[in-house]
């Protein structure tokens, strides 16, 4: 007689076939916790937050308080026992240190600790915080930071509202999507997955290996846009600013007048508008490039 084996995580169930069949092998529900911390801070607060495998949410809080929702589960197929204890003891023990104002939430390079652990985060912090968040897979939802950000993931989406100081966001595989308050520069880089920046100020960095890209603000300093494969759209309002532009397949097309350097082609423009200024560099491989 065969037995089944019984591994129970939340809810664990195995059946026993009949007929001297072997029994069906018992899939384990993920281990799940959570966790809960608040920190007392003041001044200029740095945050760092990493997570190999989760999505980070970041919002403004208190200006006196970090509060951290940290949200903990094993992703291991079946009896994922050595793992599931992991996730009750991080979530005893959650990877938060501080040194005054300079906060580190989340693993650290290479740490063996958090491998088939996934853990989530939600944060709020003081508006004026600068921000530090990656993920290694997973989606960054970050509003009303103030003091600069720079955000990372190998795969997901990139959300960002309300953004000022340093901006710089960075993605293996998705979507960029910011509204920024004022930056003081703004670089945006994706491998694959569109890009749409509102609210530049002074100078900006935003490329794509393949996705369009669309960006509102006035260029202060120089701008410079790359696509493989997508088309670019730039409202500029009443900028000055000089444009060169490029296309390998499509057009380029400017309501404002541009009094043009050299020779007016299809693929390729050069010239100033509303009198010129600051470098407005604009290149795709397959797309139409339009000022607006």
């Amino acid at each position: 007689m065969f037995k089944s084996i019984l591994y129970r995580s939340k809810s664990v169930s195995a059946a026993l076939l009949l007929g001297g069949l072997l029994a069906t092998p018992a899939i384990a529900s993920a281990a799940e916790a959570s966790f809960d911390r608040t920190l007392n801070v003041s001044g200029n607060v740095i945050v760092y937050v990493a997570t190999g495998s989760g999505y980070v949410h970041i919002s403004p809080g208190s200006d006196s308080q970090i509060h951290i929702v940290g949200h903990v589960k094993s992703n291991n197929g079946w009896f994922s026992g050595s793992s599931d204890d992991r996730v009750k003891q991080i979530a005893a023990n959650p990877p938060i240190e501080q040194s005054g104002n300079e906060v580190r939430i989340g693993k650290r390079g290479n740490d063996d600790w958090f491998r088939n652990v996934t853990i989530d985060y939600e944060i709020t912090t003081p508006r004026g915080s600068n921000v530090n968040a990656g993920s290694g897979s997973g989606d960054l939802q970050i509003s009303g930071i103030g003091g600069g950000l720079k955000a990372s993931t190998g795969s997901g989406s990139i959300d960002a509202h309300g953004i000022g100081g340093a901006v710089a966001l960075d993605t293996g595989s998705g979507d960029i999507k910011a509204d920024l308050n004022n930056p003081s520069s703004t670089k945006a880089q994706t491998g694959s997955g569109s890009i749409r920046i509102n609210g530049v100020i002074g100078g900006l960095r935003a490329g794509t290996g393949s996705g369009d890209i669309e960006v509102q603000g006035q260029p202060t300093s120089d701008w410079k846009l790359e696509t493989g494969s997508g088309s670019v759209t730039l409202t500029t309002g009443g900028s000055h600013f000089s444009l060169d532009a490029s296309t390998g397949s499509g057009s380029v097309h400017s309501d404002p007048p541009i009094s043009t350097h050299g020779s007016l082609e299809k693929h390729h423009i050069m010239g100033d508008i509303n009198g010129g200024g600051p470098t407005v560099r604009v290149e795709t491989g397959s797309g139409d490039i339009r000022i607006k």
